[in-house]
């Protein structure tokens, strides 16, 4: 019993001990472990590398480094109190990329920031081919400078650095795209933009990366294109890209109501020789409703009626009708900028009598088939009605179409400018060439804030506002089932104060801009001599560039109101300036196309002029035989050279 005491009593005595220790040695704390050399790496796509650094701790612990959401191609180890970081990068890698890496002892960490700069390597390229069916398809670039849409086996349409344009395109070894100057060119003869050429380097599912080359420029640029992937189509308003005192306002709806589009397109059919095949283009105006990613037809289906000539049974020609009919159209791509249509159409017998005799060939049967044209428009937004400030002036039209003065002079194409005379009432006035009498049209305007309803003079319209890819607005007239689809929209601008345009101001080489769907750019030039003669070509000149080759061809006259107007020599063969050719012009009263032209200066744009064009022109009605003037009077923008 005494053993056990002495035990116990030892046992406290070092219990003692321990405690008097414990409260008098430091506590020693733990540190983060670290590094000393710079986390930076620099090499080449397809050139691994690999750096070491040193890892500290003052502990001694041991210490492990780990990635935060690093890509497959980029991990790091470490062994020894070292870490190795290792990067093996694709063409898809091509940047500079920043990583974020943790260094920890188990107990503390720190974090450092690993940076990789992976070059171009050029001598690793290796051209890789895609059959058609994977090029097929939208394309784009990470921040969507670059759209591309292959929409057919052959055409597509390119978004790049702001410009629209349709295209060409084929796939021998590289991809070639012909791109045009008209987003919606149709036919064979469309002026060539540019001639690009894309190589493709790498591709996986997603994306394939590729060299972008302007043989036109001779510059290129390597770029990652990644495959749209599809997502719920939404609604939207379009118009058309090219330049133009007129834009045609189209809706994508998709709540399953009425969509409605204008467009243009291709008709293909075999000539009559066999020589090969002719292409025309015909308007389209159509409704439609949305179900996914199809347009179906609810509008009149049959478009037009084209005659063209053809071979009968006997192998002789006659003229044979074909009526142009839609089937359906697909919405093929929807980008922020713009949205991609395939239009389907056919072509059938007009009646009987072509039915029965026409020579049914092989290339004919085929051109009878379903046949595709695309198209693309650019996004607009709808937005509230600008501020339109009394006793100003603007372009854009108030009334829509054909107006009778009642004194056998029709206004077949009313002003493009409009005068705000009150808070509600609108002034709309033009000059008749021939007497200089000016007719005024007041109308009432009812501004509700998003649209404003017009009324007088037996027409009435709802005009709606919408901004432009270009930041600038036009007014636009809804859209009336019976007449047209589609809205019709002007610029809405503010017109220059007359007093302020001189003559200077017409003293230029200009020409039209304004793009043709058929054959690129039609184009009419102007040229003012000192004598008072000119040059004035209402037709497509192309490759015209300066005044040299410009024979005269016109009298002109600066007006009172700072206008111009011309008189063409063919219509006053024996006059010698511009009053004396007027004179005959007006003097004679049984001459048909007679005509004067006046142009006055609504809105300057660098160089880029809005004139408004007066046509007075006096023809024969052969159905009433009688003769009838007409004014046609309409904006232009017109580029000075």
């Amino acid at each position: 019993m005494k053993k056990l005491i002495s035990i116990s009593l030892l046992a406290v005595a070092l219990t003692a001990c321990e405690d008097t220790k414990k409260e008098t040695d430091p506590i020693e704390l733990n540190t983060a472990p670290t590094l000393s050399a710079p986390l930076s790496i620099k090499t080449k796509a397809l050139q691994p590398f690999s750096l070491e650094v040193d890892l500290y701790d003052a502990q001694n612990d041991a210490i492990t480094a780990m990635l935060i959401t690093p890509p497959e191609w980029v991990s790091v180890s470490t062994r020894d109190n070292k870490a190795t970081f290792n990067v093996d990068p694709s063409l898809f890698d091509v940047d500079s990329h920043t990583f974020i890496v943790e260094l920890s002892d188990g107990q503390a960490s720190n974090q450092y920031q690993l940076t990789v700069d992976v070059e171009e390597n050029r001598d690793a390229w290796q051209p890789i081919e895609l059959n058609d069916s994977e090029i097929i398809g939208n394309w784009h670039t990470e921040d969507q400078n670059m759209l591309i849409s292959f929409a057919t086996k052959d055409r597509g349409i390119l978004f790049n650095d702001t410009i629209l344009s349709s295209f060409l395109w084929a796939n021998p070894d590289v991809i070639t795209l012909s791109t045009q100057f008209v987003p919606n060119c149709i036919g064979d003869g469309c002026a060539q933009r540019e001639l690009i050429e894309i190589d493709v380097l790498a591709k996986r599912d997603d994306a394939i990366r590729v060299e972008f080359f302007n043989v036109t420029e001779d510059k290129g640029e390597v770029v990652t294109l990644y495959k749209d992937i599809p997502s719920a189509i939404s609604s939207g308003y379009y118009t058309n890209h090219s330049i133009s005192s007129y834009k045609i306002v189209s809706h994508l709806n998709a709540e399953s109501e009425d969509s409605f589009f204008e467009t243009q397109i291709a008709i293909s059919l075999p000539m009559y020789d066999s020589a090969g095949t002719t292409t025309d283009a015909e308007y389209v105006d159509f409704s439609a409703v949305l179900q996914g990613t199809r347009l179906t037809i609810n509008s009149a289906k049959t478009v037009a009626t084209i005659d063209k000539l053809q071979k009968n049974n006997e192998g002789n020609t006659f003229n044979a009708q074909f009526d142009v009919n839609l089937e359906h159209a697909d919405v093929v791509a929807q980008f922020n900028e713009f949205l991609v249509l395939k239009l389907s159409h056919s072509l059938s017998y007009h009646d009987d009598l072509t039915a029965n005799n026409i020579l049914e060939t092989p290339e004919l049967l085929a051109a009878m088939d379903t046949q595709e044209s695309i198209f693309a428009v650019r996004v607009i937004k709808p937005m509230a009605v600008p501020t339109l400030e009394t006793g100003k002036r603007y372009t854009g039209r108030l009334i829509q179409g054909q107006v009778d003065t009642g004194e056998g002079l029709a206004i077949r194409y009313v002003p493009s400018s409009f005068l705000v005379s009150a808070n509600d009432n609108a002034t709309v006035s033009f000059d008749n060439p021939k007497t200089g009498e000016t007719f005024n049209w007041h109308l009432s305007l009812d501004n509700n804030g998003e649209t404003i309803k017009v009324s007088g003079n037996g027409e009435e319209s709802t005009l709606h506002f919408f901004e432009l890819f270009d930041g600038q607005t036009i007014v636009a007239h809804a859209r009336n089932k019976e007449q047209r689809h589609t809205m019709l929209g002007y610029p809405l601008l503010e017109v220059i104060d007359e007093e302020e345009v001189t003559l200077a101001d017409y003293k230029h080489f200009f020409n039209y801009l304004r793009e043709d769907y058929n054959s690129g750019y039609s184009s009419a030039y102007w040229y003012l001599n000192d004598d008072n003669t000119g040059s004035f070509l209402s037709f497509a000149q192309n490759g015209l560039t300066n005044s040299s080759s410009l024979e005269p061809n016109t009298y002109w006259q600066f007006e009172e109101d700072n206008s111009i107007t011309f008189a063409m020599m063919s219509n006053c063969p024996e006059a010698t300036d511009f009053t004396t050719c007027k004179t005959s012009i007006l003097a004679n009263e049984t001459g048909t196309y007679l005509s004067l032209i006046n142009f006055k200066l609504l809105h300057k744009d660098g160089n880029n002029y809005l004139l408004d064009r007066l046509f007075w022109q006096r023809v024969y009605d052969y159905s009433e035989s009688t003769y009838k003037e007409n004014i046609y009077q309409n904006s232009y923008w017109l580029g000075k050279s």
